[in-house]
């Protein structure tokens, strides 16, 4: 009967989109083709964020009141996991409409993340050994945890750069979210990843090349704090609570397979842009969906390459518990990214020429 929140979050997302996109539309509320950055070439809306919105708010509140299994499906600080979004969607929803300056964008930021972390309690308190690290110091936990929220809600925003490629691989994200919460019974957290892959399949029949709408800002941050509560919620699971099947299955490997690609997308181009001393925000053509385009050529090709490589990192988490015995949670950890990243050497390298091309161009 779980099934029945993702069902009817995407049916909400695609039958309530094509009165957002008239009303985007006759409003003017587009992206217009431009700046040399931009891949589309035709004007296209985008504030379809807004039905994610709706959609994942309104089924994950009406979903909760049932009783799937357990006696409460309750998450710790769910009403200010709700009120964080609200406030996350407005900025936005505004940043989208007449733009946001990047320090206002970083107080708020800052403002949920001290929300979320200090009075919601989604802390990441321990590594469960991994590193060698049990539980971390109060103080260190609450800079370190807010630090990673605004590592992983920009993570999700900056991938959202060609069609189809955000809402695919949050669609793949929170069905692993899924699985791993219906597997320990955290039904409401099970309940939040069912109703935003649900909304993000349905945004994905619209998104999908050629996109008839965009995201914009208010979709993917909504859905890049959601990928964090997730995430230090699968980190925080109760060992008693973690089925056998899953027992040898390190928790801190499976929430970085989960994040694979935004993670190495954003961890490479800050690195890179940092050694060229600029801003790790200014935006240019050198991300992964960026040097894909290059190689593939379109936008269908780039997405599905993401969408196979996130399915693929979702479940190569699970062979830790073939290794036990052989390979430590940290050399296995470190295999796995150093995996991720070079998925995207013969592709990086393929396209240097390219990448050198556009520049000289610009």
């Amino acid at each position: 009967m779980i099934s029945l929140v993702a069902i009817s979050s995407f049916l909400m997302t695609i039958l309530g989109l094509p009165t957002l996109i008239k009303v985007a539309k006759l409003k003017r509320l587009v992206d217009e083709p431009g700046e040399e950055r931009k891949i589309h070439h035709r004007s296209v809306p985008t504030i379809g964020g807004v039905m994610i919105f709706v959609a994942l708010l309104f089924n994950f509140l009406f979903w909760s009141s049932f009783n799937f299994g357990s006696e409460s499906t309750g998450m710790v600080g769910q009403s200010l996991v709700m009120a964080s979004l609200i406030l996350i969607f407005f900025m936005g929803l505004k940043d989208d409409i007449i733009g946001v300056s990047p320090s206002k964008k970083l107080l708020t930021h800052m403002v949920i993340g001290g929300i979320l972390v200090g009075i919601g309690g989604f802390q990441i308190h321990s590594f469960s050994g991994l590193f060698g690290v049990q539980e971390l110091h109060e103080p260190i936990s609450i800079v370190f945890s807010v630090f990673v929220y605004i590592v992983i809600v920009n993570a999700f925003n900056l991938i959202d750069g060609i069609d189809g490629l955000a809402a695919g691989y949050s669609a793949v994200a929170m069905g692993a979210f899924a699985f791993w919460f219906l597997s320990t019974g955290a039904y409401s957290e099970a309940i939040l990843a069912l109703a935003a892959g649900g909304s993000m399949l349905g945004f994905l029949v619209f998104n999908f090349a050629p996109a008839r709408i965009f995201m914009g800002d208010c979709g993917s941050l909504v859905i890049g704090l959601i990928g964090y509560v997730l995430s230090v919620q699968l980190m925080n699971t109760p060992t008693e609570s973690i089925p056998d099947h899953l027992i040898l299955v390190s928790k801190e490997v499976f929430a970085m397979g989960l994040l694979a690609y935004p993670l190495v997308d954003t961890l490479r181009v800050f690195c890179l842009r940092a050694a060229r001393g600029i801003s790790p925000f200014h935006p240019d053509r050198n991300h992964l969906h960026h040097r894909l385009m290059m190689r593939f050529g379109t936008h269908q090709k780039t997405a599905v390459f993401v969408y196979v490589y996130s399915i693929v990192f979702c479940a190569l988490p699970f062979l830790s518990s073939s290794f036990h015995g052989i390979l430590s949670n940290e050399v296995f950890f470190f295999m796995l990214l150093g995996l991720a990243f070079a998925c995207f050497i013969p592709i990086l390298r393929s396209t240097k020429s390219d990448l050198k091309t556009e520049l000289k161009s610009d």
